[in-house]
Formats: structure tokens, sequence, C-alpha cells
């Protein structure tokens, strides 16, 4: 599927400023939430080239950035192969059956490394020429969003990664083990859903992750269900827990008697 393709059925309208105030100062993101352009020609206007792995730009947007990783300037092959911006025959078995992986760190035997990317996503060599990241509230309006991604503590993972689950029914797409740049941009697009992931070694440290923060990745088709999910963002526990909890009931039905009495 070539990037227009994919936009055509993933876009919609979506209130950029209003999605910012909700993230940053609703739900109280302590990271800035960061948009992410798929090139299939020149990165947009005002994005300057970064020699850094492919994953340290979500980084670098959130320190303020507007940045673009491309095949002339990278600082990862791993992020270059994974998306698709050199070919598995110029990676090589280094990178395709991850013998890096084995090479670098001894608790990775050589066939949990092939197999490790063999259940990696991969765009294909050439879907898109670059890829770029700026901060979701400096987002240039002649630059499509999408990929937003948030770098973000358990429960506030729990609410962005369910966005879609809860307004549409999809359940999101979990990844532990992979390169963070084929789980963050990779996987968004290859399964058209949204991603909650771990990520791995490098991509954390090169990310500044704590040790409680993960990455959420939402493709543009889900972003707008984060707008849609606070403005229905209400409980009513006791409405239901008498239905779903014997206990609950039982409570209920011993204060009831207690104030009849």
């Amino acid at each position: 599927m070539d990037l227009q393709t994919w936009r055509a059925a993933q876009h919609k309208p979506v209130d950029r400023a209003r999605l910012y105030d909700i993230l940053k100062n609703k739900m109280r993101l302590k990271r800035e939430p960061v948009a992410i352009t798929y090139c299939d020609g020149a990165p947009p206007a005002r994005y300057i080239a970064a020699n850094v792995p492919v994953c340290a730009i979500v980084h670098l947007a959130e320190q303020g950035q507007k940045v673009y990783v491309d095949a002339a300037h990278h600082d990862c092959f791993v992020g270059q192969y994974h998306l698709g911006l050199i070919t598995p025959e110029q990676a090589g078995p280094l990178i395709c059956d991850g013998e890096y992986l084995a090479l670098e760190q001894g608790f990775f035997t050589p066939e949990a490394a092939r197999r490790n990317k063999q259940n990696s996503f991969t765009l294909p060599a050439g879907t898109i020429q670059a890829i770029a990241a700026a901060p979701l509230k400096d987002l240039p309006d002649d630059a499509p969003m999408d990929v937003l991604i948030a770098i973000t503590d358990a429960l506030h993972a729990m609410q962005l990664a369910g966005a879609a689950a809860v307004r549409e029914g999809t359940p999101p797409h979990g990844e532990l083990g992979p390169s963070s740049c084929s789980s963050i941009f990779a996987a968004p697009w290859l399964t058209q859903n949204t991603v909650f992931a771990l990520g791995e070694g490098g991509g954390r440290r090169f990310n500044a992750l704590d040790a409680g923060e993960m990455f959420v990745a939402l493709p543009a088709a889900h972003i707008p269900y984060v707008i849609e999910m606070f403005d229905n963002f209400w409980f009513k526990p006791d409405a239901v827990h008498h239905l779903l909890m014997p206990s609950y009931a039982r409570k209920s039905q011993d204060q009831s008697s207690a104030r009849a009495v």
C-alpha cells in the first residue's frame, strides 16, 4: 500500500489545538505529544535533517525540534531497514536475521534473534522516503499527522491506547521485544491500529524513558477517538455494581434494611 492510499483510508478531521489541550491540560501528560509524518518525497518545509537513530526523532520533537531521517541522514541501519529506507539485501543477515542482537547481548541466542526479526514489523523497501517528527503543538498546518506518539506512564498509556477500543471496539496492538522503530513507526502503518510498546534497550535509552514509561502510537484514524473519549469521560459505578457484583448487591441490600429499621 502506498502512502497516499494509506492516508486516504486513515485520515479524519481532527482539531489539533483541542487535542493538544486535552492531552496536556486535561489528561496532564508530563511529556510533549509528538506528530509523525511519513514522507514519500521531500520532508515538510522547515524540518531539518537529524543524524540520529530513527527512534530518537521522537525525543528531539519532544524538545521542540522539527526533524526528519532519510536514507542519507540517520545513525542506525536497523531503523533504516524497518522503515524500508534500505533493502533487505543492503541490510543483510546482520540486521534481517538479527545477528547484531546476539553479537551485542549475551542473553540473546542466535535463533531467538532471528525469530525476533521475523516477528517484527518492517515496511517494504521504498514505501517512504523519509520520516519526520514535530511537537504536536508546533505541527505546521500543511504537515499531515500520520501517527501521534506519546511517551507516558501505564495509566495514561491505558487510556490513550484504549481510545479506539472504547469508541469502535478495536483492541490495541501490544509490543514487547522488537526494535522501537519497528513498534512505533512500522507497526501502526501495517496493522492500521494503535500500538502500545515497552520498546527495547536502545529505543528506551535514545528517548530517555523512565522505568515506568512506555510508547503509545496512534495512527491517524484513531486520533479523533481521543477527543471523543474525553467528551464522554464519565463514570457511574454505583449504577451497575449491584448488577455485576453479588457482594456489592448484598451490601446495598443490608444498608437499605438498616435504614428501614
